[in-house]
């Protein structure tokens, strides 16, 4: 479904007239429809880690304490906890670390004896300095929830012809709540069931991991179970 498609399908389901375009059109409903499409897009992506959007990032490390083999991509979002890992010495990297834990090791010269990074506007700083050669490793959320009809990533709708990363179906749901809500029409209800569907496709959009209250326990992707072993 087409930016264009997205925002006619609204027009029907809030009774105003179907729009033969929509990044061009100079009516004011056409516009606002933009405008709640352009938010719907952005906070949907938000709403969790939706598999669509996750990636990888690996980076090579140079042997200083700013990195500057592009560790941080353009396209991120925001990126998911726990999965920093130092690949080369198969072992996690903490962090990030707070300015103040950061500034309080500068001024010590004391630092971890494991990988740690810390985050500052577009650097990525490491602790202790480490050896040239390794491949970092984590992921994170895209932005783009988007994208041209070539397939090229966006954070925001730029074409009649852009077309909807996350669910479509959803997308036009938040668009007519959004819509009767700016209109005091009654909205509620339609709220209600987005947020319903919203959840439900957040649930059913990757496994679920068992939990084991047992304390099973993971080093270097082999399980141990707990308990006494002869040796």
């Amino acid at each position: 479904m087409s930016l264009l498609t997205l925002v006619q399908k609204a027009a029907v389901r809030v009774g105003v007239a179907k729009p033969s375009a929509v990044m061009a059109a100079t009516d004011s409903g056409t516009q606002q429809l933009l405008e709640f499409a352009q938010e719907e897009g952005d906070q949907l992506s938000r709403f969790g880690d939706w598999r669509v959007l996750r990636k990888e990032k690996t980076f090579t490390t140079v042997a200083a304490e700013t990195q500057t083999d592009t560790p941080i991509p353009t396209d991120l979002g925001a990126f998911i906890d726990q999965t920093f890992w130092n690949r080369s010495r198969r072992e996690r990297i903490y962090g990030p670390v707070s300015p103040e834990t950061w500034q309080k090791w500068k001024a010590t010269t004391t630092f971890p004896i494991t990988d740690t990074f810390c985050l500052r506007g577009t650097s990525w700083l490491m602790a202790p300095t480490p050896v040239a050669g390794h491949t970092i490793a984590y992921e994170y959320r895209s932005k783009n929830w988007c994208q041209s009809s070539g397939g090229t990533g966006q954070d925001a709708w730029a074409a009649d012809t852009d077309t909807g990363v996350l669910s479509e179906r959803l997308m036009l749901m938040g668009l007519v709540w959004r819509y009767k809500q700016a209109k005091t029409l009654a909205w509620e209800a339609d709220y209600e069931k987005y947020l319903f569907e919203v959840n439900q496709a957040l649930a059913a959009d990757q496994p679920r991991k068992i939990l084991n209250m047992g304390g099973e326990k993971m080093a270097f992707g082999f399980t141990t179970p707990d308990g006494s072993w002869n040796l």
